[in-house]
């Protein structure tokens, strides 16, 4: 797909959706640094993973940005009419079980364009509420663009009669947890940590808010 044309349909798309979306998902968008809510470009933005509704919910909480996210192949083999919707939307396929990596090219492109590009580094969905450890991918992609990341955690509390919390956390340069003297896989285990560690500060952070008010 042309940048033009995804950059076209995502904006149809929020248009016309926003309003049930935001009825749907009714979000609480707490930002940690409330005086600066800008989103550098070009951007990586890292979430924890609770439901396929993830990536409607970013849709409107990031109303002004096109995002590119990654997607697992398992949807696009849903049926050709998705799978073009998917596309068009500026999905990135990730091809997990066959090891395949252009994901990481394309990913690397949209960055170096100065675009936005949406990981969720569990790869997958919880099972039975556990949340699957954070794929290196991720980091690789932000050792070899250096682009800022935005973290993000979501408690993943969609329907019709719930709220989602969204926590947005503040950008920050992954190249610079790097340590000296580890392999390259020890650094990107060690910098997937951090991500990892980032992430889900904010749940906590949506945690400790809660219970303020319950005091």
């Amino acid at each position: 797909m042309k940048p033009w044309f995804i950059h076209l349909f995502v904006w149809f798309t929020k248009l016309t959706g926003y309003l049930p979306a935001y009825l749907l998902f009714k979000p609480k968008v707490v930002h940690i640094n409330k005086k600066n809510k800008k989103i550098p470009k070009p951007c990586i933005i890292v979430s924890n993973h609770k439901s396929l509704m993830d990536f409607a919910l970013y849709l409107i909480v990031f109303p002004f940005r096109t995002i590119r996210f990654l997607i697992a192949e398992v949807l696009f083999h849903k049926n050709p009419a998705f799978s073009f919707m998917l596309r068009a939307w500026g999905g990135i396929k990730v091809e997990r079980e066959l090891k395949e990596f252009s994901f990481i090219a394309d990913s690397i492109d949209v960055l170096d364009r100065k675009g936005t590009v949406g990981i969720f580094p569990e790869a997958r969905l919880p099972v039975h509420g556990k949340p699957w450890p954070f794929t290196t991918s991720t980091a690789y992609i932000a050792l070899h663009t250096d682009a800022p990341i935005l973290p993000v955690y979501t408690d993943g509390n969609y329907g019709i009669l719930k709220r989602a919390s969204v926590c947005v956390g503040e950008p920050f340069s992954l190249t610079a947890y790097q340590k000296e003297g580890l392999s390259q896989e020890e650094q990107l285990q060690h910098l997937t940590r951090i991500l990892e560690e980032k992430v889900y500060e904010l749940k906590d952070h949506l945690e400790a808010k809660k219970q303020k008010k319950v005091d």
